[in-house]
C-alpha cells in the first residue's frame, strides 16, 4: 500500500507543473525564492483521495525572455516523510544521461528521465539524502546539470534562498 501511495504522489509531482505555474501567478506562500502549493491528491485503489499533497518548487526562468527552464519540486513520500525531488527540464536534453543536482561537498544526486510531454522532460522523482538537505540548507545555490542534444552540458542554477524555511513549511503540512 505504501508503494502504491508513493508512486501516486510521484505521479502527482512529475506531471503537475502548469498546475505549479498557475499557483505562482496566484496567493502562494512564498519562502524566499520557494512557493509551496497544496492540492486534493489523486485516487487510491478504492477510488478515495489519498489526501492533500503539498510540495515546494522553483521555477527557473530565462533572463532574456523570461520563459521558464527549468521546474525543481520537492514533496514528501508517503508516511516516511523522505524529501523527494523531481525536475522539469525543456525539451531537447539527452534523455539518456539524465540530469544530475550537484552541490559542493557532496556526491551528485543523479536524476534519471521518467518522460517527456510537451511542457517538457520529467525527471523520476529521487529521495534527498540527509546530507543533501543539509547541505541545501546551509548552501546558497545548487545546479542541475544537463547534456543538450547537442552534448552540450548545461549547468542551470537553483537558488537555496528560502529552502530551510520552505522544507519546515513542507514538513508542517498546510
Amino acid at each position: 500500500m505504501h508503494k502504491i501511495f508513493s508512486a501516486l504522489l510521484l505521479a502527482l509531482l512529475a506531471f503537475n507543473p502548469v498546475i505549479a505555474q498557475e499557483a505562482e501567478d496566484g496567493d502562494v506562500p512564498t519562502y524566499g525564492d520557494w512557493g509551496k502549493v497544496c492540492e486534493e491528491g489523486p485516487a487510491g485503489e478504492d477510488g478515495k483521495s489519498i489526501g492533500e499533497v503539498c510540495y515546494i518548487f522553483q521555477n527557473v526562468t530565462n533572463k532574456d525572455n523570461g520563459k521558464m527552464v527549468m521546474q525543481v519540486r520537492i514533496g514528501l513520500a508517503s508516511n516516511s516523510k523522505q524529501p523527494v525531488m523531481i525536475v522539469t527540464l525543456p525539451l531537447g536534453v539527452l534523455i539518456p544521461s539524465g540530469a544530475a543536482l550537484m552541490m559542493d561537498g557532496i556526491d551528485p544526486l543523479k536524476l534519471p528521465f521518467l518522460a517527456c510531454a510537451p511542457e517538457g522532460c520529467t525527471t523520476v522523482g529521487q529521495p534527498l539524502s540527509d546530507a543533501m538537505i543539509a547541505a541545501m540548507k546551509k548552501g546558497d545555490q545548487a545546479q542541475v546539470r544537463v547534456a543538450l542534444l547537442n552534448r552540450k552540458v548545461l549547468s542551470l542554477p537553483v537558488s537555496l534562498k528560502g529552502f530551510t524555511r520552505a522544507t519546515v513549511a513542507l514538513s508542517a503540512g498546510n
